[in-house]
């Protein structure tokens, strides 16, 4: 009798998916129980407290490092998918519509490095203190881009940084505005539907002010793009008839020997004329002319590359990188078309519409029943026959490929939103065992593990003489992740609620709970004040002593935000 109720399911007077009620069970087929029935609904892809009280015994350590490899994937995943598929996607737009890089620059680019965030960010709104997550991941990003990611441009850069100052009042007083309007909020008490969409107006009102400033610039840009393009016509036109004379393997060598003059001559755009045939139009003997040799001039360039890239030459952490993510990548692969006009498979292509259709369902319709997979399987198999049938050659794109990138696009953006789930997932697992602040949370591992990334683009930007490029990107990047990532959460929040949410930021009753919310905010808002004040008096040259006191001001910060969330965790009875 006494060994049949020591088997019983644990069950509490009052049960819930908390710390306290875990430790409180003394066998692990309890915690198991606790783990299965009562904390599914705080998970949304991925029970993390399954995995350590069901599957692990409860080991904290041993679930601390799978937990944390699953974690380093995720990071790493989301990061791949950006640099990998999603920009390269993106500025095939660009080309296709001829954007202006400046214009790019506010609308693809920033959309580009910020949809990480402003997935995260919508993903996050579907849990239980979902605003704590996106407000400290947000602000959090902001603040260490605005701080950290500066003193790395200025200690990288080779030369002076002055801004513009009409663009710098732009860029960072958006900023500023932004952060202010998510205080107004907070003293008005609530957000509604009109309060959540008029940041999305706020971030349009600055697209149309930079193309209002920037007009006589984008239209030269333009005038410049057709002059580089008819320059384009003219130089293929050049190679392909001097071609003519000589068969493949000649041509490759003649292309080799071309390639090391213009190399030496112009380092930049060497490699890209006769790729650039691909966008040439108008005249069909080219365009005929350039798929007859277009495959041994990119046999030439892919040498190049990976000559540039050989295995011997990446880091110890690299090659580990590599393999880590090895699986994860072809996973991409192969429900994602490759979105590289050069880089084209025809076996890849008519693939990954089968796997992809898998995929997208399951995330899209949350696992739905089996007849919706059934009919995603028929379209999978339907799209991969027609592009076997319409596809001509094996390393020669089709003509609608540009249609191909744009679904690259719509998938990465569904690869993204599946793990950002799955990082929210494991964010809320510690925060459960840890008892954490969650906006602290997503201050620390959130805020920093979606920037380290776009930190190391922004390093290379400065050390090709880029440094005011990688500024204006940051303040780009994080006025699209700010103005666009929290409309669509607290839309969604809306939406959900069939209302307007509370948001009583300065409200004295709930002054605790609001504290580190009010910490991180003030914080953003006064590193970009500060910003503001130091470029004016320095007439808006930006210092490494200047970004010294951001970086020291983020670290005071810092240190005293980890000590008062670990402070209450460690103290919370």
């Amino acid at each position: 009798m006494l060994e049949h109720l020591s088997d019983a399911p644990y069950e509490p007077k009052v049960l819930s998916c908390q710390k306290s009620d875990f430790l409180s069970a003394t066998e692990h087929s309890q915690q198991c129980y606790i783990a299965e029935q009562y904390c599914q609904h705080d998970f949304l892809y991925f029970n993390y407290s399954i995995l350590s009280y069901c599957w692990l015994n409860g080991s904290i350590m041993t679930t601390l490092m799978v937990s944390g490899f699953v974690g380093y994937l995720v990071y790493n995943g989301i990061s791949e998918i950006i640099k990998e598929f999603l920009v390269p996607s993106l500025e095939a737009v660009k080309v296709k519509f001829e954007v202006s890089e400046i214009m790019a620059g506010v609308t693809l680019l920033a959309f580009g490095n910020g949809a990480g965030d402003v997935l995260t960010a919508l993903v996050a709104s579907s849990y239980p203190g979902g605003i704590d997550y996106n407000i400290g991941a947000t602000m959090g990003a902001g603040f260490f881009l605005c701080s950290i990611g500066v003193y790395l441009i200025t200690k990288t850069s080779k030369s002076q940084i002055k801004m513009d100052p009409v663009h710098f009042w732009r860029n960072v007083g958006f900023q500023i505005i932004s952060i202010f309007v998510i205080m107004v909020f907070g003293v008005i008490g609530q957000i509604s539907y009109f309060s959540s969409i008029s940041l999305t107006i706020l971030y349009l009102i600055l697209v149309f002010l930079v193309y209002y400033q920037e007009r006589d610039k984008i239209l030269k840009s333009r005038k410049d793009s057709l002059g580089e393009r008819m320059q384009t016509i003219h130089e293929a036109k050049y190679d392909l008839e001097v071609a003519q004379k000589f068969d493949d393997m000649k041509l490759l060598y003649l292309w080799e020997k071309k390639s090391e003059q213009e190399l030496a001559a112009k380092p930049v755009k060497w490699a890209t004329p006769l790729i650039r045939l691909n966008y040439v139009t108008g005249d069909a003997r080219v365009k005929m002319l350039a798929k007859k040799f277009r495959f041994a001039v990119q046999l030439t360039i892919a040498n190049i590359e990976t000559q540039k890239q050989k295995w011997e030459r990446l880091s110890l952490y690299e090659k580990i990188r590599a393999i880590i993510i090895y699986p994860l990548m072809q996973t991409f692969k192969y429900t994602l078309p490759g979105p590289k006009e050069d880089e084209f498979d025809k076996n890849q292509a008519i693939i990954f519409p089968i796997p992809g259709s898998i995929f997208f369902v399951s995330v899209v319709f949350s696992f739905p029943p089996w007849w919706v997979y059934f009919l995603a399987l028929l379209c999978g198999f339907g799209f991969s026959i027609f592009l076997n049938t319409t596809i001509p050659s094996q390393k020669t794109p089709p003509k609608y490929f540009f249609y191909l990138q744009f679904y690259c696009i719509l998938g990465s953006l569904v690869w993204i939103f599946f793990l950002s789930g799955l990082l929210i997932d494991f964010l809320q697992f510690w925060g459960i065992i840890t008892e954490l602040n969650k906006t602290y949370l997503g201050f620390s591992l959130i805020a920093m593990g979606n920037v380290l990334p776009d930190c190391i683009t922004l390093v290379s930007l400065a050390e090709e003489g880029y440094a005011i490029m990688a500024l204006n990107g940051i303040y780009f990047g994080q006025m699209f992740t700010n103005l666009i990532g929290f409309s669509v959460a607290f839309l969604k929040q809306n939406f959900v609620n069939h209302g307007p949410i509370k948001f009583n930021l300065f409200s004295i009753i709930d002054i605790e709970k609001n504290a580190f919310k009010l910490m991180v905010i003030l914080a953003a808002f006064l590193n970009l004040l500060f910003t503001l004040i130091m470029a004016v008096r320095n007439h808006y040259v930006i210092t490494k002593s200047m970004a010294k006191l951001l970086t020291i001001f983020y670290c005071v910060f810092f240190t005293l935000s980890s000590s008062s969330a670990f402070y209450h965790a460690w103290t919370k009875k």
